[in-house]
């Protein structure tokens, strides 16, 4: 997926006109008291929507936000970096795996376990970035499509790790064992991965990133050292996929190989991660959710209409949702971070202005 740099148009400003006195620009007592209340009403939507319902719909969030955290991973090869990868129910499923056989052999400590498998996320994804040095493009995502069969049909079928058919325990800690409850750990370390994402785009190891994306050659000129930063990038998606990985283990309770396959991770992430929008947090975190509450409740939906289209309502949200993919390629490379972007800066005080300021995730104008 290449990436061009276009220069920003002559005349339309860039920042404020000389002279101007920022503070005429900033929001005012009334503006800033919005501002705060906004993510309150959030919280406090979301608070009545979980206490209202059943857990099951705990259950259904808390796999939006393991999602979430898994395309966030992705994020960091295809949107930052521009490296394709089909091969993320590798990633994933290794983290998984790592955390259950950390928790049932060794220890039942849940974060001890969630350290561990992000570590082991990192150096996988450090081992296949050892080859993204050799090849780019079509040739790499071919490269993690095999990784991600070799994982599989061999890596996940290995009786000492997995545990076999019958696969592996992964208990909940115990002040988060309810559904409910694990929604919100969910949720804490969602944030916690937002913010770490967040800082390091501002770093230089961030607009390294950035700049191997546009160009490796032109970024090489300017001294920054691709390879050292393409294995960074790779060792931070492994990170976040290794975390992801331990949420859905524990979160599922029992993790077995056919947890992670192409059509049910690897594809919904990438779905995921393109129509929320590459190289934007907000809009990645925001469709994950409804990514999940539409396959919650269209089925239901689908009762309502006819029992033939009740019963394949499954494939119909898969159809919707790679067609929703194909759409926004087309017509919206940014996504919902078209609409979430605007957001962000509206709360950092700047006017809502849909469209305002660039499509990178640093403000750099870039397109897929």
């Amino acid at each position: 997926m290449a990436a061009t740099l276009e220069r920003p148009d002559a005349e339309v400003p860039v920042g404020p006109e000389p002279g101007v006195d920022r503070q005429r620009t900033r929001p005012g007592m009334a503006g800033w008291a919005g501002r705060a209340a906004f993510p309150l009403v959030l919280l406090a939507v979301g608070t009545w929507y979980v206490l209202s319902s059943t857990p099951v719909h705990s259950d259904v969030l808390a796999s939006g936000v393991i999602i979430a955290v898994g395309a966030l991973s992705l994020n960091v090869l295809v949107g930052y970096v521009g490296q394709i990868s089909l091969g993320h129910q590798a990633f994933i499923g290794i983290g998984a795996f790592t955390a259950a056989y950390v928790m049932t052999k060794s220890t039942d400590n849940f974060f001890a376990a969630l350290v561990v498998a992000a570590v082991v996320g990192a150096l996988q994804a450090v081992f296949l970035g050892l080859i993204a040095l050799r090849v780019r493009g079509l040739y790499f995502a071919l490269v993690t499509l095999s990784w991600g069969a070799v994982a599989e049909q061999c890596v996940f079928r290995l009786k000492g790790f997995t545990g076999g058919g019958a696969g592996a325990s992964a208990p909940r800690p115990g002040l988060f064992d309810s559904d409910r409850g694990y929604l919100v750990l969910a949720s804490i370390v969602l944030g916690m991965v937002l913010l770490i994402d967040w800082r390091l785009m501002a770093t230089k190891a961030g607009r390294a990133m950035q700049a191997i994306r546009e160009s490796p050659a032109v970024a090489a000129n300017y001294g920054i050292s691709v390879p050292r930063y393409t294995l960074f990038a790779f060792g931070v998606s492994g990170l976040y996929a290794g975390i992801a990985g331990a949420l859905y283990a524990s979160r599922r309770l029992t993790v077995q190989a056919g947890d992670f396959t192409f059509a049910g991770v690897a594809l919904t992430y990438l779905i995921v991660t393109v129509v929320g929008g590459l190289r934007r947090r907000g809009g990645i975190a925001t469709f994950s959710i409804f990514y999940v509450l539409g396959g919650f409740y269209l089925p239901q939906l689908a009762k309502h209409i006819n029992e033939s289209v009740a019963a394949n309502a499954g494939y119909y949200v898969q159809v919707i949702s790679g067609v929703l993919a194909i759409l926004t390629l087309i017509f919206q490379p940014e996504g919902l971070g078209t609409f979430t972007a605007p957001i962000g800066r509206w709360l950092k005080g700047e006017r809502f202005q849909l469209g305002h300021g660039g499509g990178g995730a640093e403000g750099i104008n870039v397109r897929p």
